[in-house]
């Protein structure tokens, strides 16, 4: 409870005005007064008084239960009003300041009970004091927070001005322009609204050709149609997709220290693609929210979900694994509350929202949307991180599509085969009651190891079936005489955490496509421990690749084989635990046909009862042409990597090339011959499950027919796996068959949860309808639902902000509390309402902002309009900003005629300082290898993201890292961008070229720099400019003449040839010519 201040009807010892009210008086110091006499009539909840408690109130009275002072929450107003202090006072009584310890703890000078408290380091100003008290004294009447009311499409307001109309965004603008007596700034010249048009929606300048024609354009539609070419540009895609990936938080490394490769750009061109077929918006935002989960989801829907996977992730050698992937999801909410709801949703990771209606609750209710994706924390060093899909060239998919379609065939007459065969079954199995010795295997076919662990012969252990291929005692053999003990037969290996048996390189490497069987005797004494038992494979920094008999925490047995652990596999688990202290056989068959049914897993001889966790593998096991890795991924019992498991012995391992059959695999725990056994029974004492097992082994072993077939198919799957081999993994998203539970993480710590939790939406946004699924498609359905007040004024005002340099609602990353307000709220609901009803047409919003007058008004202004409007919050005149580091880097290019026009594909290593990757490079692509050719030119969206060092270029033009989800850029306006652009070899180079192209253009010097410049900043140079870039080349030609090896060293910059025909001290000195246009605010700053 407060301490109370005082009690009602003693007033407040300060000399000042009087507030009087059916509440009783209250003392007003002289400057709340002097303010209270200013004050509009009535008070705005949302405008004036929001604001203050928000910044100065709510961190302790606010949403946050766990730092709530006094159990006072002033963001609700039932709470305000029914709190009561000790005095009997309320915190707020709507109408009676005197009776409402607000009013008395705001003016209170005593800092025992002002409010806010010294220690806050908050204060508040005189007229936000007065502010207060009106309110309170007016009633105190609270409003819904704008942002979270549902969008209504308001009507168009009233214009005196007409004439100045060019569409409704400009009813809006001018509406308020004219309450406050101004007026709008005339257009602005072709010249200039051209060039503004062509950067904004391609990123690129216009042509000197394209000015011309413009400017000789006089009908009426000639604006229009430049705007109609230039949304229907390739390029335009490229331009959109470059504020997207930044939210996306797009790299081509997946950060980190290791900081190692990750195939991304296929997300990147799908992004151009889809804004370039004008995708609807809500298809855009529902194939990268949950694009897996659509009905029969094709590549492009699936490439879409890379946006919750572009992320960082670690390679790391000893990280937690669990600890990394709850980081990995927590970042998909973030992103998903940044990008899509303008609010700073990870603010309520540790705890309940300070500011926002959004609860620790919320949040991992959000998180458990994203929570079930079938992944792993560590990811390899080998393969795309799990999960992921293979994008195949259109040569191999046709060569796909052909073994699929003869495997699918060959499959099919198995089947037939296995159904039709019967009658050469029973005579097969006549003839073996006859002359058994002639219709079976001999127990040792296709046996390719037999090891009993008896006393090894220094550190090896003898292989029965070929003696060149043997088995080591690997680690500590100083407990050897611990390390043998009595087995199942004869001697057993023991291990106890510091040993482990290992085999030859290449023993026993098996091939997605090839069968083989494995079987061993394990006698377990630590419930507690987990591990690998026996594998081949690599362990989690190479994804597991391989396969592994695992025994899990609760004491299961997993088995997987795998490409990329855990989507790229097949994972079966039993469903009983495995026995301890006792002799147990386990064994696996597998018949090389890359299905779980056909991986089969038997506990003391019998078909243990399993789980099918995964069955997905679709790409190789082993590694490469050579099938091995930089890590010797040879067979192993008892270690993996660097994981060891302990107090466990081994015996009897058998491995063999093909898949026994059911029978073959019990007498291997029985230690008799059951199928001559099965055989040697007379048919009448025969038992059903005998019979069928003989069926099963004639048809896996003894029918030539079945034989060919399964030849077939897995020649077809060798086949598949070596066109796969070559073809790009990329990262999506896929749902675990089992869905993780998620739980409320207190503080955010991934091993302290909570209560468990659901997939849910914050109730103070708007509630998810219930026959929503609770999945990501759900998710999605709820963002784009007509009621979402959120989603589509942030996705506006995202828009708004790509034209103008700043949103209607400036924090255009925060709508919350903390968020401004929207500068013109009606239009902003408008917009919205109009991009539903426009059935999401992202092109049809782009077109009508450029199409307005407000967009095409001049960008000068008067002098007064300036000093009172300096942001340009009420639009009375045009954009006006630097472009983006992307599009300096472009538009050099362009300018110079050197920008490649290539859409989409690899991305590119141009120029860069030496030696930056190698100084933060660990393992992982040390080397920053510069290509060479057109690629040196491509578009710098097409530029190599590495996270740990992005290109210096555009982090000096303020470029976004791209660690994090990034909506909004910073602008900063320092000497090194200057000097990147003086000094920069890209830069030097296009301002050589289009030095060697102004001389080849122009007769005269007069025309010569006059095509330069113009090439730069798309008009021609007025009479002081061309004196005295003149003066300047005249100079520098004096200087370039006398000093050739300057000449030398400024025309060897770069690799594009250099025109032998042409002077070159002329060009040298034009080289500096265009090197000063391009610092020019013309050329850097868009008009």
């Amino acid at each position: 409870m407060f301490k109370s201040l005082f009690t009602y009807g003693l007033l407040l010892p300060l000399a000042g005005a009087m507030l009087a009210s059916c509440g009783g008086k209250v003392d007003l110091p002289d400057d709340v007064a002097a303010e209270m006499s200013t004050l509009a009539q009535p008070i705005d909840y949302t405008y004036d008084v929001k604001p203050i408690l928000s910044d100065r109130c709510f961190a302790c009275h606010g949403p946050d239960a766990n730092h709530q002072k006094a159990g006072l929450r002033l963001d609700i107003a039932e709470v305000a009003y029914e709190k009561e202090t000790d005095s009997g006072l309320k915190a707020i009584m709507p109408g009676k300041p005197g009776k409402s310890e607000l009013v008395h703890r705001i003016l209170s000078a005593d800092p025992e009970v002002m409010m806010p408290t010294p220690e806050s380091h908050l204060s508040l100003t005189a007229r936000e004091k007065a502010i207060l008290v009106k309110w309170v004294d007016e009633g105190a009447a609270y409003k819904p927070h704008w942002a979270f009311t549902k969008v209504e499409k308001p009507e168009l307001p009233e214009v005196k001005n007409e004439s100045w109309v060019k569409n409704d965004i400009d009813r809006f603008i001018l509406n308020k322009l004219e309450e406050k007596n101004i007026s709008p700034a005339p257009e602005a010249d072709k010249t200039t609204l051209l060039r503004r048009a062509y950067l904004d929606l391609t990123g690129l300048p216009p042509t000197p050709e394209e000015v011309t024609a413009f400017l000789a354009d006089q009908s009426p539609k000639a604006y229009e149609k430049v705007i109609d070419k230039l949304l229907a540009s390739p390029h335009y895609g490229e331009h959109m997709a470059v504020s997207w990936l930044d939210a996306a938080r797009y790299a081509d490394t997946h950060g980190y220290q290791d900081d190692g490769m990750r195939t991304a750009w296929p997300f990147r061109d799908w992004v151009i693609r889809s804004f370039n077929r004008n995708q609807p918006y809500d298809q855009f935002v529902t194939w990268q929210l949950a694009g897996d989960m659509l009905p029969n989801p094709t590549r492009d829907q699936m490439v879409a979900t890379g946006f919750n996977r572009m992320h960082q992730q670690s390679q790391e050698g000893g990280i937690i694994p669990e600890e990394y992937r709850t980081a990995y999801v927590t970042d998909r909410v973030d992103t998903f509350g940044k990008t899509f709801l303008g609010i700073t949703v990870e603010c309520a990771r540790c705890h309940d929202h300070k500011y926002d209606p959004i609860s620790h609750k919320d949040y991992y209710s959000l998180y458990s949307y994203f929570n079930n994706n079938n992944e792993n924390g560590q990811i390899p060093y080998n393969g795309e991180a799990s999960p992921s899909i293979t994008l195949p060239t259109p040569e191999a998919e046709v060569r796909l599509k052909f073994i699929h379609t003869r495997l699918d065939k060959a499959s099919s007459e198995e089947q037939q085969r296995v159904a039709g065969g019967d009658p050469d079954f029973r005579r097969w199995l006549a003839a073996a009651e006859a002359h058994p010795e002639k219709a079976l295997l001999p127990d040792s076919q296709d046996l390719l190891g037999h090891f009993t662990f008896d006393e090894p012969k220094g550190k090896e252990f003898r292989n029965l079936a070929d003696p060149k291929h043997k088995a080591t005692s690997e680690g500590d053999d100083s407990l050897s005489n611990v390390a043998s003990r009595p087995g199942k037969i004869g001697k057993a290996r023991y291990m106890y955490g510091e040993n482990a048996v290992g085999f030859g390189d290449k023993f026993a490497f098996f091939e997605r496509n090839q069968p083989f069987s494995i079987s061993i005797w394990l006698n377990l004494h630590d419930p507690a421990v987990s591990g690998s038992l026996i594998h081949k494979s690599n362990g989690v920094m190479n994804g597991y690749r391989g396969w592994n008999i695992f025994r899990e925490k609760d004491g299961r047995i997993k088995l997987t084989m795998s490409h990329v652990w855990p989507e790229n596999a097949i994972e079966i688990q039993t469903v009983e635990k495995f026995p301890m202290n006792k002799w147990t056989q386990i064994g696996f068959s597998y018949d090389g046909l890359s299905k779980a049914d056909g991986l089969k897993l038997y506990i003391n001889g019998l078909p243990a009862k399993v789980v099918v966790h995964n069955d997905n593998l679709t790409e190789s096991i082993l590694y490469g042409k050579n099938k091995t890795n930089w890590y010797v991924d040879k067979l192993n019992i008892g270690r993996l990597s660097d994981q060891r498991t302990k107090n466990f012995e081994v015996d009897e391992l058998k491995i063999y090339t093909r898949p026994l059959t059911s029978i073959e695999m019990l007498g291997l725990y029985t230690l008799k011959n059951e199928l001559a056994a099965a055989i040697n029974t007379p048919a009448a004492s025969r038992t059903p499950a005998q019979l069928n097992a003989l069926k099963e082994y004639y048809f896996s072993n003894m029918d030539p027919e079945s034989a060919k077939y399964l030849a077939e198919r897995r020649k077809l799957i060798g086949e598949e796996t070596e066109i796969l081999d070559k073809e790009i993994d990329v990262m999506v998203m896929k749902e675990r068959k089992f869905p993780r539970q998620s739980f409320i993480l207190n503080r955010g710590a991934y091993d302290a949860p909570g209560k468990p939790v659901n997939p849910d939406t914050p109730d103070s946004f708007f509630k998810i309808p219930k026959n929503y699924p609770k999945n990501r498609l759900g998710l999605a359905r709820w963002l784009l639902h007509e009621d979402h007040p959120l989603f589509t004024r942030v996705t506006v005002n995202r828009f708004w902000m790509m034209y103008f340099g700043k949103g209607l609602v400036v924090s255009s990353d925060d709508f919350g509390n903390q968020g401004e307000l929207p500068t013109h709220p009606q239009l902003l609901d408008y917009l919205s309402a109009t991009f539903r009803q426009s059935k999401w047409n992202v092109k049809a919003m782009q077109k009508m902002i450029v199409m307005s007058a407000t967009y095409r008004q001049a960008s000068s202004g008067t002098q007064e309009m300036r000093e009172s409007d300096p942001d340009n919050r009420l639009y009375a005149r045009g954009p006006s900003y630097r472009m983006s580091a992307e599009q300096i880097r472009d538009n050099a290019l362009a300018s110079s005629s050197l920008l490649t026009q290539r859409i989409g594909g690899k991305s590119a290593y141009p120029y860069q300082p030496n030696g930056l990757w190698e100084a933060l490079a660990t393992r992982n692509e040390v080397v920053y290898k510069q290509q060479h050719g057109d690629s040196l030119y491509r578009r710098s969206l097409y530029t190599v993201w590495k996270r740990s060092s992005p290109p210096p270029m555009m982090l000096n033009f303020d470029a976004a890292e791209r660690h994090f989800c990034i909506t909004k850029r910073q602008k900063t306006s320092t000497p090194l961008q200057a000097l990147v652009v003086m000094n920069d070899p890209q830069f030097v180079e296009a301002s050589r070229v289009l030095a060697q192209q102004m001389f080849r253009k122009g007769k005269t010097l007069d025309e010569q720099i006059s095509y330069a410049f113009t090439a730069l900043t798309s008009r021609p140079p007025s009479n002081r400019e061309m004196s005295i870039l003149k003066e300047l080349y005249e100079e520098e030609y004096s200087d370039f003449s006398r000093n050739p090896k300057r000449v030398k060293e400024i025309l060897g910059v770069g690799e594009y040839p250099a025109d032998k025909m042409l002077n070159p001290a002329q060009v040298a000195a034009g080289t500096i010519v265009a090197s000063t246009v391009m610092n020019f605010d013309e050329f850097l700053i868009k008009r």
